[in-house]
């Protein structure tokens, strides 16, 4: 089963000693980062390393961003994001599930009260990426648009862009919108030949062109295609050994 890349966000060092003592122990929880506030958290989610965030433990009362105010700003740019609330008060409980928070926890933390939200956790997202399996086992990618359901060749596929709510599938026959996440197709394609290049690109390696500096990222270009891709720094060494 895939780990779930958990964020712990806490201005309080020793919540998050103890926190981290607690997660320790669960081997599907793979705590990828610590920060001390919502500022670095939204910094972190817009970041090249935050396209891998599948879950935020966030306290509420934080300087600078408070929790409730990141989980806004944060789910605005990734709407899978999920997130538990810990905090000293019960006074936000209302708010935090009307953000559909998967659970809000009450400080003093209880180590079997955060297993019980993190098995939600768990549950949820691993339940979440099962229904989101949206390739079959043949070389087709299958993905639905109201009561629309395309098959597409994997190999005419040239790069699969995540564009506000939608995601958008370039092929050599036409551009196919879903509802389906950038992230579900990510996780359900088993093919070797597509990688994800940038938190809103996943590209097949087979039909890349050539690759280009530009700025702080680099543009991957395809033969007979107008639309291009984008690779971040982070991920071009990367790519470079794949391609080859």
């Amino acid at each position: 089963m895939k780990e779930i890349n958990t964020i712990l966000v806490d201005d309080n060092p020793d919540s998050r000693e103890i926190l981290t003592a607690f997660i320790s122990y669960l081997p599907q929880i793979n705590l990828i980062a610590e920060l001390k506030d919502g500022e670095e958290l939204l910094s972190y989610i817009t970041s090249d390393a935050g396209e891998d965030v599948d879950l935020v433990l966030a306290d509420i009362g934080m300087p600078k961003i408070n929790g409730i105010e990141a989980n806004k700003l944060c789910t605005k740019l990734r709407p899978e994001l999920k997130f538990i609330f810990i905090t000293g008060y019960e006074d936000f409980a209302v708010e935090a599930f009307t953000l559909s928070a998967i659970d809000y926890i009450v400080k003093p933390i209880e180590q079997e009260r955060l297993y019980k939200g993190l098995k939600k956790a768990v549950n949820l997202i691993n339940n979440e990426r099962e229904k989101s399996k949206s390739i079959s086992t043949t070389d087709k990618l299958i993905v639905k648009k109201g009561r629309t359901t395309f098959y597409i060749r994997l190999d005419t596929i040239y790069f699969i862009e995540k564009r506000g709510k939608d995601t958008v599938v370039h092929t050599k026959s036409g551009v196919y919108e879903t509802l389906d996440s950038l992230e579900a197709i990510d996780s359900s394609l088993n093919d070797p030949s597509f990688f994800q290049t940038h938190r809103s690109y996943i590209v097949n390696l087979n039909n890349v062109l050539s690759v280009e500096a530009s700025g702080k990222t680099y543009l991957i270009r395809f033969d007979g295609y107008p639309e291009v891709a984008h690779i971040s720094k982070l991920k071009i060494s990367q790519f470079q050994k794949m391609i080859k």
